[in-house]
């Protein structure tokens, strides 16, 4: 009897025991359930393994180091340190005979054609590019090129790597971008252009470049703000990316983790450690396509100037204190605006289709539409609103200010085409110039890539003051020498960088 009783009690305790153990596995299992599917959820479905490697991998390829030549005209450094925003490509000069910085790179003899060619003291600068087309055109900042007299691209890091030659198609200092052709048998690998306008703030991104001359170089980092005001360049706000870029990256992409660019790594703010600046690639692709045909960027413009509205002056002026949006402080006599029937204190709310909430946004709006194009435009006068429509017209910086208007009867010569555009030499621009209000001419405002005047040597902002030894007072007056496809002996007023005087005489061969 004993002995059942504890085999009884034997057998409850092993079947208790089997309970617990089955139970705790299971316990176990969903536990480990719930962590797995934790970390699942907390993991980002954009960070996988080595994205970053598959970014540089994918990316490198279409990333260009630029070599500059131009020279030395006086000082290495356009800003002093006070400056609070900088241009990556200003401080990588070297000069032959002489170290242009302290970072304690060799000295290398200079290449033909570069730094103390001839005996002439050049200075070379170092930035980026990126291809965006496989025919060889590639993307860069304005000021990385602006100035130079011979450009370099290389493709690798590789020794022996022969750097090939690019020439300017197009620049817009407005923007600070350019765009450069290289003719090369090399296979090109286009960078892909994203959209920057759908970026989040906490977004991450990579930067490439060629900081301080080290080549390929990546770094990461995340949108750090968007929307940042550009000091000296009112069109366009900047993305803020905590990314590490240096002198040297000047041009270089700033991608997503899609491999998309979505901007142009463009200023730093000097007095601060992971704060960069990158021009938005939504605004770049607007003007690419003016870029490759005409080298120059046309703009829209109205002709009024505006101020934020603050809470006071709502009051005054008749609109709710709670409005966010710019109102017109002046609009001047003829230009668009005035013809549309805008008016001072006008509240502007809506343009061409879009909210406008301040000047800046205003500003973009305007200069994002096609010239010569009706759009409309909604505004507060008094408290109550209107809608108008405006035709805008080209910026004053790329249309022909000022210039004499024939009279209906008068005949115009016949104009040949040169590759020049070319304005009145009127006396604001005379004076924007710092030349006399008495000098005769014609102003240089653009010039066609290829053409017989960028062969010829001609510069914007050149005057052409004589033509075959003649005089000019006007841009008839040019064309009325200029009427037949031959050689012309062109005379031109070129200021140097301090604002001295001088002239050149150039050859302007028009034969086929």
């Amino acid at each position: 009897m004993l002995a059942l009783k504890r085999t009884a009690l034997f057998l409850c305790v092993l079947i208790f025991l089997s309970v617990v153990y089955v139970g705790s596995e299971s316990l176990r299992t969903k536990n480990q359930v719930i962590y797995d599917s934790a970390v699942a959820a907390t993991a980002s479905p954009l960070i996988e393994p080595n994205i970053f490697v598959n970014l540089s991998k994918k990316l490198i390829p279409s990333v260009v180091n630029i070599s500059t030549f131009s020279t030395v005209k006086g000082q290495f450094f356009s800003g002093g340190p006070d400056d609070l925003w900088r241009r990556f490509f200003e401080d990588m000069f070297r000069q032959h005979g002489r170290r242009g910085d302290d970072n304690g790179e060799d000295e290398k003899s200079p290449p033909k054609g570069g730094p103390g060619h001839q005996g002439v003291p050049r200075a070379m600068s170092l930035g980026t590019g990126f291809i965006i087309d496989s025919s060889g055109l590639i993307l860069t900042n304005n000021h990385v090129v602006g100035d130079a007299e011979e450009i370099k691209i290389s493709f690798t890091e590789s020794y022996d790597e022969k750097p090939t030659d690019g020439e300017v198609v197009g620049r817009d200092p407005e923007l600070d971008v350019a765009l450069i052709k290289v003719r090369s048998k090399r296979e090109m690998t286009p960078a892909v252009l994203g959209d920057s306008d759908s970026l989040e703030v906490g977004e991450y991104v990579m930067a490439i470049g060629n900081p301080f001359g080290q080549g390929h170089s990546v770094t990461h980092g995340i949108i750090s703000a968007k929307g940042r005001l550009a000091p000296d360049f009112p069109l366009a706000n900047y993305i803020q990316t905590d990314a590490p870029i240096n002198p040297g990256n000047s041009g270089g992409p700033l991608v997503n983790l899609k491999g998309e660019v979505i901007g142009i790594n463009n200023a730093i703010e000097q007095r601060a450690q992971g704060i960069g600046f990158a021009i938005p690639i939504s605004l770049v692709k607007k003007i690419i396509p003016q870029l490759k045909t005409k080298g120059t960027v046309s703009r829209g413009y109205i002709g009024i100037l505006v101020n934020e509205l603050s809470p006071d002056i709502a009051g005054k002026i008749g609109v709710s204190k709670d409005v966010k949006a710019p109102f017109v402080t002046h609009v001047y006599p003829g230009e668009p605006a005035d013809k549309a029937g805008l008016q001072t204190y006008d509240v502007v709310v809506e343009f061409a289709g879009k909210q406008i909430h301040s000047s800046s946004e205003l500003i973009a709006a305007v200069t994002s539409v096609p010239i010569d194009e009706p759009v409309p435009i909604k505004i507060l006068r008094s408290g109550k609103e209107q809608n108008l429509t405006i035709k805008p017209g080209r910026r004053p910086d790329s249309q022909q200010i000022g210039s004499k208007k024939p009279e209906k009867n008068e005949k115009k010569p016949a104009r040949i085409e040169t590759g020049l555009t070319l304005e009145e030499l009127t006396p604001e621009i005379a004076r924007e110039l710092g030349v006399s209000e008495k000098l005769n001419g014609v102003v240089v405002s653009s010039i066609s890539f290829g053409s017989p005047a960028d062969k010829a040597g001609l510069s914007r902002g050149d005057i052409i003051v004589e033509v075959d030894r003649k005089p000019i007072k006007d841009i008839d007056g040019f064309y009325s020498v200029v009427k037949a496809k031959k050689s012309y002996l062109l005379r031109v007023r070129r200021g140097d960088f301090r604002g001295k005087e001088g002239f050149s005489v150039v050859v302007l061969d028009l034969k086929d």
